[in-house]
């Protein structure tokens, strides 16, 4: 067993030292505190609005081939814009749980949701669903 070494007083106040917190250095530093900026929000972009009433008939549609095997749900003949489309990917995937996305003017949803996604266009007001 080696003997132990008696502390300097160095090593003593370095240990004390560490032991203060950080708002007592800032203090002696001579930073206060100061309130919150108070923070401003923005409004909301308004998102693209979907007129369902126009849509007479949407097609729904199981595919597999050209995806590697993996089962998809096509939405086709959509009759709106890129921005359109891309609201009601994102609106399915927060309904239906599943992944959706927008290729060319159609929305292919992840997995064989046709029922799942017919339920919710005629929820929408979509007249006739095929498929």
């Amino acid at each position: 067993m080696g003997k132990r070494k008696n502390r300097s007083s160095t090593a003593a106040q370095a240990e004390s030292s560490a032991t203060t917190s950080l708002g007592s250095l800032f203090a002696n530093a001579g930073f206060t505190a100061s309130e919150p900026s108070p923070t401003v929000e923005e409004p909301p972009t308004p998102s693209p609005v979907v007129d369902w009433a126009s849509e007479r008939k949407v097609v729904l549609r199981m595919e597999r081939k050209g995806r590697g095997g993996k089962t998809v749900t096509v939405i086709a003949q959509l009759h709106l814009e890129q921005a359109g489309l891309e609201q009601v990917a994102r609106d399915l995937r927060r309904t239906l749980g599943c992944g959706a996305r927008v290729e060319g003017s159609e929305v292919v949803v992840q997995g064989d949701v046709r029922d799942r996604a017919r339920a919710w266009l005629v929820e929408r007001g979509v007249n006739e669903v095929v498929g």
